[in-house]
């Protein structure tokens, strides 16, 4: 998920809906344009006090992952069980699951919907929905899954098999382009609906109401009865039972048909949408249906879902005892650790997540979505050049980006593939931080791009390209990580002070400009929806609902499509190596980041359940676990 992480990806997490988009996008936002003076004396001054300071040493206990209480045990329950969170600058961007892709969104679907399995505290695939995980027949080509009995959605309406088979058929119609529907491919029928235009397969994508009609009856999940769900795959995949988890596989019945407003949405989950003031809050309340029998029954009363602000803002927020929980932001992290009311209620949370930016590859099949470029022969943007890619990337040090705009907490990534999932690569790195190694792939970059020298100053150089647009969603504290990078680049690379366009978006807006090309360079996240390569590498095949970078490599492809199809882990986990390698080489993005995520939380908070997969606050994976003590 995007960002989560803001894609899950990380709260942010990153990502959008088709038919809950705004036709016309909102106000645009600026936070900043051009990069300037004052903001590069910021992060010159900042890297002095760094480099002159040394971070203390982070809080594990009581702020150890894992924990099942909050900041310290207190005894009894309050009678006022009410939970308050900050959940985003901005509305979430939809709470239609199958067009769903940031983890605002996705913290509030998985709070009111659930899926046929889901996950117990330690991320292991439980029954959810359905009574007992799959039987798998037919080589593994065949998932059978039984309804446990009596589920009801809020409205008291019985939850059926032929509902799971609509989100599908929703997820995979073409006419959506829904952003995950890719996820679904290895589903029978998938590649004939999606085809090559929404990552998957080689085929073309339908457009013709009455074929696409067709193909959405031949949908590989079918409801045999109302309490059978019966899943085929066109290939095993051994993967697909954690697809069956996320929010893009809950049920949905035919009268769910608008996902705009609180009346607009049921619920299958522990809790559903009593209102939502748009802009300012969203809130929940148990769900009178949920019984307990698929899953903990809540103990809370209420959760408010403040929306406003940024992440500084709420912090401060949490500080005035306003809200309950918090993340705290980069530009805060060690403030956090002296500070005597703050330092005893620190979490740090290790995250399966990841930061990086895209480059602007310009390998998508419609030129549109390539950003042009006044310094380029061709009119294209230099990131479509691998070696201008290559010079981006050894021009940023990464460790030192960790320590200043993240406070220090977090792993040096340099691939897609995160610790603690098969596939990861610890040891390959292609392109170290090495300014002068940069400059000769500048040189040559330059040169194949044609750039002549433009200011007239006797010499070719960055700075003869042109303005390349650098965007960020705004109000999520981001600003400090582009400058980083902007400034990075100028001064290491020979980069004009008005290179940059830099500006922001509110993040529904952003999440639509950045897969069109409307950037050179984007900021992007992502949280792993399950833990397996196939959900990060997704994120750099040709077409995917996900690849933001417009990256294309047919070789790629092929490795990771192989991957898929291997049975032996040891094997298939080397073959999603290769892959990752033919895009590390590439240098199809800016890897830069492994996820860690700083909490403050209030000591009465009780019955946490933190996982890796949190979207926006900890524990949210598991809201209904979460109790409050008395104060």
């Amino acid at each position: 998920m995007e960002d989560r992480r803001a894609i899950r990806s990380v709260p942010q997490s990153d990502l959008l809906a088709e038919s809950t988009r705004p036709a016309v996008p909102r106000k645009r936002n600026k936070e900043r344009r051009l990069m300037t003076k004052r903001l590069v004396a910021l992060i010159g001054a900042a890297v002095i006090v760094l480099a002159a300071c040394q971070p203390g040493t982070p809080s594990t206990a009581p702020g150890s992952p894992g924990a099942s209480t909050g900041g310290g045990e207190t005894p009894g329950a309050a009678a006022d069980q009410v939970l308050k969170l900050y959940l985003s600058s901005e509305d979430p961007a939809t709470l239609d699951p199958a067009a769903a892709q940031d983890s605002v969104s996705i913290a509030v679907i998985d709070a009111i919907h659930r899926p046929l399995l889901y996950y117990d505290k330690d991320l292991n695939l439980v029954p959810a929905l359905a009574e007992a995980l799959p039987e798998s027949s037919n080589g593994g080509k065949t998932l059978t899954f039984k309804l446990r009995s009596g589920l009801k959605y809020a409205d008291g309406t019985a939850i059926v098999a032929g509902d799971f088979v609509r989100s599908f058929q929703r997820l995979l119609d073409p006419r959506a382009a829904n952003p995950y529907a890719y996820i679904a491919c290895d589903l029978a029928g998938a590649e004939a609906l999606l085809g090559a235009g929404l990552g998957c397969g080689t085929g073309a994508t339908p457009t013709d109401a009455t074929k696409i009609e067709a193909l959405l009856k031949k949908t590989g999940v079918e409801a045999p009865d109302d309490t059978t769900v019966v899943v085929n795959l066109s290939r095993p995949a051994t993967y697909f039972s954690s697809i069956m988890a996320m929010w893009i596989a809950v049920p949905e019945p035919a009268s769910w048909t608008k996902f705009a407003e609180a009346t607009d949405l049921g619920a299958s989950g522990p809790f559903m949408v009593e209102s939502w003031d748009h802009n300012a809050e969203i809130k929940l309340v148990p769900n009178p249906s949920w019984d307990g029998s698929a899953g903990t029954k809540p103990t809370l009363s209420e959760v408010d879902y403040l929306i406003g602000g940024d992440p500084e803002a709420a912090l401060a927020s949490f500080e005035q005892g306003e809200l309950d929980t918090v993340v705290v932001p980069g530009t805060s992290i060690r403030r956090v650790e002296q500070d005597p009311a703050d330092k005893d209620l620190i979490k740090d949370l290790p995250q399966q997540a990841i930061t990086y930016y895209d480059y602007a590859n310009c390998q998508d099949k419609d030129p549109k979505k390539c950003p042009p470029e006044t310094g380029t022969s061709d009119g294209k943007s230099a990131t479509a050049n691998k070696d201008f890619r290559i010079a981006l990337t050894q021009a940023v040090n990464k460790q030192q980006f960790i320590d200043l705009t993240f406070g220090g907490i977090g792993q040096v990534a340099n691939g897609m593939v995160m610790p603690g999932i098969p596939g990861y690569d610890a040891d390959y790195n292609p392109y170290p931080y090495d300014v002068d190694a940069a400059k000769t792939h500048m040189t040559a970059a330059l040169q194949a791009l044609g750039t002549t020298d433009t200011n007239g100053d006797g010499a070719v150089t960055a700075g003869d390209l042109g303005v390349l647009k650098f965007g960020y969603n705004c109000n999520a504290g981001h600003l400090p990580r582009v400058a980083f990078l902007a400034e990075a680049w100028r001064t290491g690379l020979g980069f004009a002070e008005t290179s940059f366009d830099i500006s922001c978006s509110d993040f529904p807006t952003f999440l639509q400009e950045r897969p069109a090309g409307k950037y050179n360079i984007s900021r992007d996240g992502w949280g792993a929806d399950f833990p397996h390569a196939k959900n990060q590498l997704d994120l750099l095949v040709c077409g995917s609902g996900n690849n933001n970078s417009q990256y294309c490599n047919p070789k790629f492809d092929a490795a990771f499509n192989e991957a898929a199809t291997i049975a032996d882990p040891a094997q298939q986990t080397q073959k999603y190596i290769d892959a990752q390698r033919i895009a590390v080489d590439d240098a199809a993005v800016l890897f830069l980041r492994y996820g860690t995520t700083r909490y403050l939380v209030q000591p009465y908070v009780l019955g946490l359940t933190p996982s890796s997969s949190d979207h926006q606050n900890i524990g949210d994976v598991f809201l209904e676990t979460i109790s409050i003590g008395a104060h």
